[in-house]
């Protein structure tokens, strides 16, 4: 029963989207991607953000109904790839009206008795938003939005589906409503925080003699999609006079914009307590060379600030708590001087737990890092500000943790304990918008690829950046003229990818050929590489 394919599924349907089912993307499945897009020239931007997609870091789709007991498929999900994008005034919030053809990325995965089943796809559709009035200009705009219709299906003669249609949207009567928030970036670019809360339902008929034979339904659900991610408060650290900072970045803090800390284990089924966390005020630290990653260890105190809520049995169930912890963290190299450093970073280990007489809580301790066994890598981007001796951090680890607890009898937790373990990225500062800091970086450092190649319905093009920097990424014909932008945005340190689906800036499919895949780094670096389009 197990099948891996890609397929182009090509037909459009009015108010629709392009939904294009592939694993060539799924590395970005997941937590949610920096969204940054250039100002338009009237003090905002064009919405959907271009460059830029829309994923469920949280959860994936599913056909349910017309399935056998215990079987599910899932469908994980990326929409991006937006063209033809047309705007109006007016629409249902009162602001304006986006029409456009896109690309949804799905993965289908069978459970149950679909166990192995793998599909991968494309249908090209269209689709319409709804954006509520913002006032351009301002620093920060932020504003309702709602995913209005969204709909395509297979064209006839597919090996799997008689019929396969997944439509979206308020429009049809599935209520989608969204929010987005646009803040402005030092160096005039926007970061897009933006999502649709979406109702969706998707059809099937299975086609006579496949895995689906016999079966149809239709499963109706809502899932979050989301593009970009909060913009964290800036850090800002003054030079320690040998060319770079000392760590942790005084005066700053490591929250969780995206995510919360959770302890789910030992509460009675269906409740949770949510635990927003700030790791901050760090004191009596000590710096000394070596550690897991070669650089420095940086041992130091700090201060866990907690805010939990119940939900659940425990729904109205909220405390404001603060414990101290002991931390250490490992850093690779750097090149004091430089004026950008980017090196992997660990948070090694981390502890804290409340002091006897809690009125709620017998125990509750905090435990995380590497040398606890629960690995938790990051990564740290030092930007120098101008000519300034400060310099901008940027600064992340995906802390795995473990919460203890044990409830205080007679309290609201009284006869309940256990532990919960769970992965969640807490970020310090942001990237720079100092785009245009000088950096030595080789053709060859960015590591260009793309696979396959030859390919046919699309390939994934990856590359690393090994500081932030303003990319062009884009797709040029033999005669050298350009085809296809993909990327053109200010991006953070680190791996990327984007998708290339073989079409033009229009929509239009290209002719089989050699293309070339050309990245401009800062408008300096320059990497090029060769890609065969079959058809």
């Amino acid at each position: 029963m197990s099948r891996d394919r890609s397929l182009h599924l090509g037909s459009a349907f009015c108010c629709a989207a392009v939904l294009v089912f592939s694993l060539f993307l799924t590395p970005t499945f997941g937590n949610a991607a920096p969204c940054t897009v250039p100002d338009n020239g009237s003090g905002t931007v064009f919405l959907p953000p271009p460059g830029c997609g829309y994923l469920s870091p949280a959860d994936v789709h599913e056909i349910i109904n017309g399935l056998p007991p215990g079987t599910t498929v899932e469908v994980a999900a990326q929409h991006s790839d937006f063209f033809n994008i047309s705007h109006s005034p007016g629409g249902s919030l009162g602001g304006e009206v986006e029409n456009f053809q896109s690309a949804l990325i799905l993965t289908l995965t069978g459970t149950g008795g679909m166990s192995g089943y793998s599909r991968n796809a494309t249908i090209q559709t269209v689709c319409e938003t709804h954006t509520a009035p913002r006032a351009p200009g301002q620093p920060v705009q932020s504003f309702d939005t709602d995913m209005f219709r969204i709909q395509g299906q297979l064209p006839p003669g597919d090996p799997d589906f008689d019929l396969l249609r997944i439509t979206a949207g308020t429009g049809f009567g599935l209520p989608s409503p969204g929010h987005t928030t646009l803040t402005r970036l030092p160096n005039g670019d926007w970061n897009i925080d933006s999502f649709f809360d979406i109702t969706y339902r998707i059809d099937f008929v299975g086609k006579a003699g496949g895995p689906f034979s016999g079966m149809s339904g239709s499963t109706t659900a809502t899932i979050r999609m989301k593009s970009g991610e909060p913009v964290p408060p800036p850090c800002t650290v003054v030079d320690n006079g040998s060319g770079t900072v000392n760590l942790p970045p005084a005066g700053c803090g490591y929250v969780s914009p995206n995510d919360l800390h959770e302890i789910i284990n030992g509460l009675p089924p269906g409740t949770t307590i949510t635990v927003g966390a700030e790791h901050n005020r760090f004191f009596n630290v000590t710096h000394t060379p070596g550690g897991s990653l070669g650089g420095e260890v940086e041992q130091f105190q700090s201060s866990l600030t907690l805010d939990l809520s119940g939900t659940g049995s425990l729904g109205g169930y909220h405390r404001d708590l603060s414990m101290q912890a002991n931390c250490e963290t490992h850093t690779g190299p750097r090149v004091p001087g430089q004026p950008v450093q980017s090196f992997d970073t660990d948070m090694f280990r981390i502890q804290g737990q409340l002091p006897p007489g809690d009125p709620d809580f017998d125990l509750l301790r905090i435990t995380a890092g590497t040398g606890f066994g629960m690995p938790s890598p990051g990564h740290t981007t030092l930007t120098r500000l101008g000519t300034s001796s400060n310099w901008n951090v940027d600064s992340f680890f995906d802390i795995t943790y473990r919460i203890d607890f044990v409830g205080k009898p007679g309290g609201p937790l009284g006869g309940m304990s256990g532990s919960t373990t769970g992965t969640i990225r807490m970020q310090s500062g942001n990237p720079s918008g100092d785009v245009g800091v000088p950096i030595d970086v080789q053709a060859g450092d960015l590591k260009l690829s793309n696979r396959p190649n030859p390919f046919g319905q699309g390939t994934s093009i990856e590359y690393r950046l090994p500081a932030p920097a303003a990319v062009n990424l884009a797709i040029f014909n033999a005669a050298g003229q350009a085809v296809r932008t993909l990327t053109k945005a200010n991006l953070p340190a680190g791996p990327h990818a984007m998708y290339w689906d073989g079409r033009n800036d229009e929509g239009k499919k290209l002719k089989a050929g050699v293309y070339f895949i050309k990245i401009v780094l800062d408008g300096k670096v320059t990497s090029t590489r060769r890609a065969t389009l079959l058809r």
